[in-house]
């Protein structure tokens, strides 16, 4: 009961507040007040609102649904729209919020033995999250304004350039006897690491390719890679979700064959499952 309160209650927040985002328009975070609002709102609600809310809304949980359900849905309008503001303003998101998750994913490690060290982290996740997808806040795209695009984008071309073998490399070893071996090997690791593996695989090169994709003028990459993160973010939605909800442990190597499905180009998985 517990477990389904912690996704449950997020999802119908989520699904609520859709409506209402669509009366603002984005901003590129450029309205100095909104995000004075914003940090005075964020303060009132975690020092007033009553702890059993609290311990439901500021959650892995929460965080994990309210920073998918909202964005998995407007990338799909995005996606079946023809103007292209959109779909860059989602991916930019996907970018923020995957790097965010990626680099914040041994908080929850770190939770468990040091419960006081992350006290009140997922109240700044979720207050970050929502920062970086609320229209009048628009933090994904002050980000990208201001950092990945003078710095981050530059290494980001170079680093796809070099990575242009990676899916070639994939299929040589899906084609090789020896991804036998490597599949054992993996599937002997301790559960931490085939979660560590499972998510750097289905962040980092994506990652690097939306930002390439967001400097490129064509939107068909954008629309490619906007499509990816919808497909993978429900898949790590669902892969949370048997880990905490159900008690499955052991399907880690499916995820990971799932997620290099949905990115490489050979496959174009993400693409076959979202049309």
């Amino acid at each position: 009961m517990d477990n389904f309160l912690l996704y449950g209650v997020p999802l119908l927040i989520a699904a609520a507040s859709v409506p209402f985002l669509h009366r603002f328009k984005r901003t590129r975070g450029r309205k100095l007040l909104y995000h004075a609002i914003y940090a005075a709102v964020c303060t009132v609600s975690a020092l007033f609102l009553p702890s059993v809310v609290q311990d439901v809304i500021f959650s892995r949980g929460g965080v994990l649904v309210v920073g998918t359900m909202i964005p998995v849905y407007e990338s799909i309008v995005a996606v079946c729209t023809l103007t292209e503001t959109d779909d860059k303003a989602w991916l930019m998101y996907w970018v923020a919020a995957g790097t965010f998750s990626y680099a914040t994913e041994f908080i929850d490690q770190i939770t468990e033995y040091l419960p006081s060290a992350g006290e009140h982290w997922y109240e700044f996740e979720f207050f970050a999250v929502l920062w970086m997808l609320l229209p009048f806040t628009d933090g994904s795209a002050l980000l990208f304004d201001l950092i990945t695009r003078p710095f981050i984008a530059p290494f980001a071309r170079i680093l796809e350039k070099k990575l242009e073998g990676f899916g070639g490399f994939i299929l040589t070893l899906v084609n090789g006897s020896h991804i036998y071996f490597l599949w054992w090997v993996f599937l002997f690791m301790p559960a931490e690491a085939r979660r560590f593996i499972t998510v750097a695989v289905g962040t980092i090169y994506p990652t690097i390719a939306s930002i390439v994709a967001l400097t490129t003028t064509t939107g068909k990459d954008d629309v490619y890679w906007l499509t990816y993160w919808s497909c993978y973010s429900l898949l790590f939605i669902a892969m949370d979700c048997l880990e905490n909800y159900i008690g499955v442990r052991g399907f880690y190597s499916l995820c990971l064959c799932a997620t290099v499905y949905l990115f490489l180009p050979m496959f174009k998985g993400a693409e076959a499952v979202f049309r």
